[in-house]
């Protein structure tokens, strides 16, 4: 399970970014499970991590491009889901030269009264679904 925190709202309605530390706790929760399904809590506040490796960079972001769209699929189905910030991370192996890329992908579900009918900004933004090109960082 992902759940970083309820979601909490300033006195204009405005959602609260959750604290690091929660991020950090439930990263540890995330990197404790083995399902490595997201959670789609309505009212809380999420984390989750999308990742995969290639021989190449070129293979690397191929297929960590596939598990994103499956991610932004299913995610774009949930009434209240909301993407709030997304992180990029690129490493090499010094032993064997494979390639792995990861999107940390903080998002929140809102309960049904506070989520928008539309989002002004779609949740995957930025985000192109062609797989010749890179996915934002």
């Amino acid at each position: 399970m992902a759940i970083v925190s309820t979601c909490t709202y300033d006195s204009r309605g405005t959602l609260v970014c959750p604290d690091a530390l929660d991020i950090s706790r439930a990263k540890i929760h995330l990197d404790l499970d083995t399902g490595e399904k997201p959670t789609f809590d309505r009212g809380h506040t999420h984390v989750f991590v999308v990742s995969d490796m290639g021989v190449t960079a070129e293979q690397a972001r191929e297929r960590v491009n596939a598990r994103l769209r499956r991610f932004f699929d299913r995610a774009e189905a949930v009434h209240g889901f909301r993407k709030i910030a997304m992180k990029k991370s690129q490493s090499k192996n010094r032993l064997n030269l494979n390639t792995t890329i990861s999107y940390e992908i903080l998002y929140v579900v809102e309960s049904a009264e506070r989520s928008r009918s539309r989002s002004p900004e779609s949740p995957n933004a930025g985000y192109q679904r062609s797989s010749s090109t890179d996915a934002p960082g």
